[in-house]
């Protein structure tokens, strides 16, 4: 008689096979779980609850970009949740146009609409009670006109802000890229979602203030006041306000005329193709320069430039933006009534600087891992003065090798930098060659190699916390904190967050002096407070903690 028992046997085999797999599917963990982290509070505006408020985390330490990591809306008592987030850095921001953080809870932000707060969030860690206070924004609205009262279409409004005395803050509200701040085709603008205070109002560009007049319609006027039509008004807003008839009168810019020329080698007197050359508008106290513009010459080594009103400019050829191995000295002209033909730009052959880039506790195929798209920049000013500065850049080879050309001898500064973002700029600690130290700047008298670049950039961490002791009750706080190693000029810091929590990453190996600076706190305390140091040890790969407590306890 035939046995069936290889015969079940198989089937049991078929049967059980797929249900063993999803069984065994199910016990496999996942290999990257999903983050658990949380960050909740209230929204008032006015002191009472806000429903229906969006709110944003916005991931890193700054909200130049609308990429959230979570959104949220305030329920009917104004509490929200915003939930699965990683470790990490986050901007807790109200997204409320026409609503301004109330006073005494500044953020680190100066024109942001809406209240914004800074957290920093371990692993699945909830953090709770981080409360966002509004008041409603002021509103400023008018027409722009010109002297023959014709609308002035699609013009950008800037407004200064002022202290109590009418002195300039830090900072403008406004961007000829912001259409709120743009006028309508009736010339009308209307900017709502301003905090309260005194601002001074304008429209058109300055030639004198903002270098080149190229593609300017206008010329800089400001609201005038309304009692004395020879000074500038300021108009003052308070929480919810509206100001109406900020209304200005322009006049059309001078006219303006176009430059040409080519750029030739100084020694055989052969054209350059492509070169690089920059307009540069001369002070007239020898100083700083208003910001000039870099154009490239086509392929016979000639260019043509058209945007120029009347004034004193400067033109001379460079290798920083656009390669080569030249420079030369500055070719002075003057614009009043006529454009300018004929200039001729005379190069001379440059000197190099050429080595390595480096960094403490890491090869260099770790180091580029870690920042990828290094460049190397170096240059120092003219010899005519520190209008012009003559420079180049040189991307850091896979090796780590660099090689910078087109300088000028003389005193030349070395600076290195990330191309791709995230952009950052790793400090230097020290410049070597043939193992002695070099000081900065370089006497560059003729080309030089070997040089050892050695940067401050690792995966060490600072981490720490900042607290208060005393009969002070600390609602707001604004501070920062740095750190650097013992005698270097700089390094890397941040912001303090709303919990009083800081982290420093991206630190290489070795000592360092963490500085803690307080700008603000609400209430504030009878006294200054100090500056705060400390000294840490950082090591790759490692957190390292620093905790400042601040006694606020009134003395005698």
């Amino acid at each position: 008689m035939l046995s069936l028992k290889p015969a079940l046997l198989l089937i049991s085999i078929i049967i059980v096979a797929p249900f063993a797999s999803q069984i065994s599917k199910a016990q496999t963990p996942d290999a990257k779980p999903k983050p658990t982290g949380s960050i909740s509070g209230h929204v008032t505006i006015d002191g009472k609850a806000a429903a229906g408020i969006p709110i944003a985390a916005v991931a890193g330490n700054n909200i130049n970009h609308r990429d959230s990591a979570a959104r949220a809306i305030t329920d009917v008592e104004g509490y929200y949740l915003l939930s699965g987030l990683a470790t990490g850095q986050y901007q807790i921001w109200t997204l409320t146009p026409g609503f301004v953080a109330a006073p005494g809870t500044s953020s680190n932000y100066y024109s942001y609409y809406g209240s914004i707060k800074s957290i920093f969030l371990n692993t699945n860690e909830a953090v709770a009670n981080v409360d966002l206070k509004l008041i409603r924004g002021g509103v400023m609205t008018g027409r722009v006109m010109t002297d023959k009262n014709k609308p002035v279409v699609g013009e950008a409004v800037a407004l200064q802000s002022l202290d109590e005395r009418g002195n300039p803050l830090p900072g403008t509200f406004g961007s000829a890229y912001d259409q709120m701040y743009q006028t309508d085709d009736r010339g009308i603008y209307r900017i709502y979602g301003l905090p309260p205070g005194r601002y001074r109002v304008s429209v058109g560009s300055d030639q004198a203030n903002e270098g080149m007049v190229r593609a300017r319609h206008y010329e800089k006027t400001f609201y005038r006041d309304p009692n004395d039509e020879s000074k500038a008004g300021t108009v003052e807003l308070k929480e919810g306000d509206e100001a109406a008839n900020i209304n200005m009168k322009v006049k059309s810019a001078a006219p303006s005329y176009s430059v040409a020329g080519r750029v030739v080698d100084g020694e055989t007197g052969l054209p350059i193709a492509r070169a690089g050359i920059r307009f540069v508008p001369v002070s007239k106290n020898n100083g700083p320069p208003p910001p000039g513009i870099g154009i490239q010459t086509d392929d016979r080594g000639e260019f043509s430039f058209s945007g120029f009103g009347a004034g004193h400019y400067g033109v001379y050829a460079t290798s920083e933006s656009y390669g080569g191995n030249y420079y030369s000295d500055p070719v002075y002209f003057d614009v009043s009534d006529k454009d300018i033909t004929g200039i001729e730009i005379k190069t001379t052959p440059g000197l190099s600087v050429s080595g390595v880039v480096t960094a403490e506790g890491f090869s260099t195929k770790e180091l580029l891992a870690l920042v990828p798209g290094l460049s190397v920049s170096a240059g120092g000013n003219s010899s005519t003065g520190n209008q012009f500065r003559v420079g180049g850049r040189s991307a850091v080879g896979p090796d780590g090798s660099f090689q910078v050309e087109g300088l000028r001898p003389g005193a030349v500064s070395v600076f290195v930098a990330k191309q791709r973002p995230p952009f950052v700029a790793p400090r230097i600690v020290r410049l070597e060659r043939d193992g002695v130290p070099q000081s900065e700047p370089i006497d560059l008298q003729q080309s030089i190699s070997g040089l050892r670049i050695v940067i401050d950039y690792g995966t060490g961490v600072v981490r720490g916390t900042v607290k208060f002791e005393g009969e002070t009750s600390i609602s707001d706080a604004r501070m920062y904190v740095s750190c650097k190693r013992e005698g270097a000029r700089d390094g890397p810091g941040t912001w303090v967050d709303a919990r009083g929590n800081f982290l420093i990453s991206n630190v290489g190996e070795g000592t360092y002096e963490v500085t803690l600076q307080v700008n603000a706190l609400t209430p504030r305390p009878s006294r200054q407070i100090p500056i705060q140091k400390q000294l840490v040890k950082v090591a790759n790969g490692a957190e390292s903690e620093v905790n400042f407590i601040i006694d606020l306890t009134n003395k005698p």
